[in-house]
């Protein structure tokens, strides 16, 4: 790939990039439909949507995986992530970045925090009502607080 080609591909947001080498692409409420340059056929199995932060997911009906998909493009995984020159940006900036790059962390770690207080809740009520818990009953308790331990340093890490 010669200098030019990459830097449109620095310069270029991942739906400009994949869109263009597609066929068939129609707009959608959250994304995009289109026929898949890796099976082929007559229907819209591509699914393309478009992240907050500009990331691509893409998702063939007929089971072909990412990596197939933008292979018969001429692309890679790492194409459908937002380019950064991080050189060109404020402290501030890369500051703004990096929180930014945090909350899926936070808000997987609030989820896994929601089921497994769901599970203690459930253990709690049980030995409350003088029910022993059992063997499987106890292992998925202690599964359920390392859960919790680990999801709590997501939460602490900066």
């Amino acid at each position: 790939m010669g200098n030019n080609n990459e830097l449109r591909h620095v310069n270029a947001s991942p739906s400009a990039l994949l869109l263009p080498r597609l066929e068939g692409v129609m707009a959608t409420g959250k994304g995009w439909r289109a026929y898949c340059p890796h099976c082929g056929g007559k229907s819209r199995k591509l699914s393309i949507a478009e992240g907050d932060n500009g990331t691509l997911y893409l998702h063939c009906f007929a089971g072909c995986s990412v990596h197939d998909v933008l292979a018969a493009v001429g692309l890679q995984v790492g194409d459908l992530f937002v380019r950064r020159d991080l050189k060109s940006m404020t402290p501030a900036e890369r500051s703004q970045l990096r929180q930014a790059a945090l909350l899926p962390k936070w808000r997987a770690a609030l989820e896994v925090l929601n089921t497994e207080a769901g599970v203690v809740l459930i253990a709690a009520d049980q030995l409350a009502d003088n029910h022993p818990l059992n063997d499987a009953d106890l292992t998925r308790l202690r599964v359920a607080c390392l859960r919790i331990f680990d999801a709590m340093e997501v939460l602490h890490a900066r």
